[in-house]
This record gives C-alpha cells, sequence and structure tokens, in this order.
C-alpha cells in the first residue's frame, strides 16, 4: 500500500464509485480495525478495512450446464478466469440456451457468473468472470482506463510492405452492407490496436496485439483494413481454415482492493506457430 493515504484516497485508489463512497459513509458501514473512521483518517498497511453495501444485483438467471469444456485457469474468491475454446460462444441470448461460457461457468459456481467482458465465439483464450458484485465497479474502470491490459496473437496474412510493428489508429463503425460486420469509417468509434509480427514466412504472419480501445470486432477490422486478414476470419478473410486464428493469450490486472498487479499468461495454441515457421 502506498504510504500516508487517508481513507478517502484509499477507496478513490480502489476505484470505488462515488456513490458506494457515499454510501460507506452515511451509513457508517466502513470499518477500520473494527471501528468507524472518516475519512479524514490516515490508514496504515497491517489495518483491516470491512465494506458493507447494501447493493442490488441484478442477476442474470440462465440454464447451468455441467459439461464443462473451459479450462478454469485462474481462481479466487473474487474472480475466475477461464480459457475459453474457440466456437463457444461467451453468453447467451435467451432463456432456453445453455450451450455458452456463461452456463458452464454457472454450473461450475453454482450461482451466476457476473461477466467483465466477452471474446468473440470463434476467438479463443482467457475470460474473466467475478464471483463477487463488489468487485465489479473497480475492474469495470479498470477496463475504462485501459490499466487492464489485453493481449492476443493472431496468425494474417502477410505483407511485406508493411512495418514489422506498429499502431493502427481507424475508427470502426457499422458496415452498410451487411448487418453482422463492421469497418473502419470516418464517423466510427475511435480505436486503437497495437500489434507486433513476431514470425513470418512467405504466406503468414505470427502477429502479437494489444487493445487500447475494446470496440466490437476492433481486432478482426483493423487487421483486415490492413491487409493483414486474420486467418479463418469467416467475415473479413477471404481464406478459409478449420478454425478462427485469434488467441487471447496474456491478461493483466490489478487485484479489486489491493495495489498488486496480477498477469495470467496462457500458450498460444501450437499450430498458430506451425503456420508460420
Amino acid at each position: 500500500m502506498p504510504a500516508s493515504l487517508t481513507l478517502r484516497q484509499a477507496l478513490k485508489e480502489w476505484l470505488l464509485p462515488r456513490k458506494w463512497q457515499h454510501e460507506l459513509r452515511i451509513n457508517r458501514s466502513i470499518l477500520v480495525n473494527g471501528k468507524y473512521l472518516s475519512y479524514n483518517n490516515p490508514i496504515h498497511n497491517g489495518d483491516q478495512i470491512d465494506l458493507t453495501l447494501e447493493t442490488e444485483v441484478k442477476e442474470q438467471h440462465y440454464l447451468p450446464n455441467p459439461k464443462i469444456t473451459c479450462q478454469i485457469v485462474a481462481e479466487n474468491a473474487d474472480l475466475v478466469i477461464i480459457n475459453k475454446p474457440g466456437g463457444l460462444k461467451t453468453h447467451p441470448n435467451r432463456p432456453d440456451e445453455n450451450g455458452t461460457a456463461f452456463n458452464q461457468l454457472a454450473a461450475y459456481l453454482q450461482t451466476p457468473p457476473l461477466m467483465l467482458h466477452r471474446l468473440d465465439m470463434l476467438t479463443s483464450g482467457l475470460l474473466m468472470a467475478a464471483k463477487d458484485p463488489l468487485v465489479i465497479p473497480p475492474l469495470e474502470r479498470q477496463l475504462a482506463a485501459k490499466t487492464m491490459e489485453r493481449f492476443y496473437m493472431a496468425v494474417t496474412e502477410f505483407d511485406p510492405k508493411l512495418p514489422l510493428s506498429g499502431t493502427i489508429q481507424g475508427p470502426i463503425g457499422l458496415d452498410p452492407s451487411d448487418k453482422r460486420k463492421r469497418m473502419v469509417r470516418p464517423d466510427g468509434l475511435p480505436a486503437v490496436t497495437h500489434y507486433e509480427i513476431v514470425q513470418h514466412n512467405d504466406q503468414f504472419a505470427l502477429v502479437k496485439l494489444s487493445l487500447e480501445t475494446g470496440r466490437t470486432h476492433q481486432l478482426r477490422v483493423h487487421l483486415a483494413s490492413y491487409g493483414m486478414a486474420i486467418l479463418g476470419d469467416p467475415l473479413y478473410s477471404t481464406r478459409a481454415a478449420s478454425r478462427m486464428y485469434l488467441h487471447a493469450y496474456k491478461l493483466k490486472y490489478c487485484l479489486p482492493f489491493n495495489w498488486k498487479f496480477n498477469t495470467v499468461e496462457i500458450p498460444v495454441p501450437p499450430e498458430f506457430q506451425a503456420l508460420t515457421d
């Protein structure tokens, strides 16, 4: 913990919403070592801070699916991070649908998960869900402030004329010719993607990607706009493949109510490297 923080400063550092800070103060439901203190009081390493909030959480009740194909990669009392297979949707669209990562987590946790973000159905890799609603706002604010970092690997077409690393900045909006698709267009929402070609051959490149923004299909659209369409992408590539070669392999985030950053990383599927050797 940083030195010489007041209780108010700690709540701000923890990214707690102002509404919740106000509720804790009005209800005197924040205790430091078992006692209520005003927000101007300093806190110290080793202090125990207890928060009690009466917040309504709108739970999403969908059918649990006990056939779990997602690998549990990391888990604590607040969070669970899974490795989602490609081809599995993140979230159901209908109450009678149960073939998604959400349904599998509902069975594993025996309670509805609180999804922090999504992956396209054809994208594999790391997906985070919360168990405790108290950690949702701090983590959502990390996503908004870009302090939560998400890293991907993709296999794309290789263009020798392009720099081996760079930044793609192209506003993304709807494609009027196909309601399923997005495109780079001047009136779209700002979007920024960083890329680095790790290795390549004459046909394909293995590309490391990181997001500054999180627009729908952002990586797929940005890469296609640069002539680097992702192999197997059914919407933005003309090259068919057995899967879409996009994988979320690393996630860096700050543990809620802590100042410790945590990094979770999983292997990139071996076929990604094999195609670009």
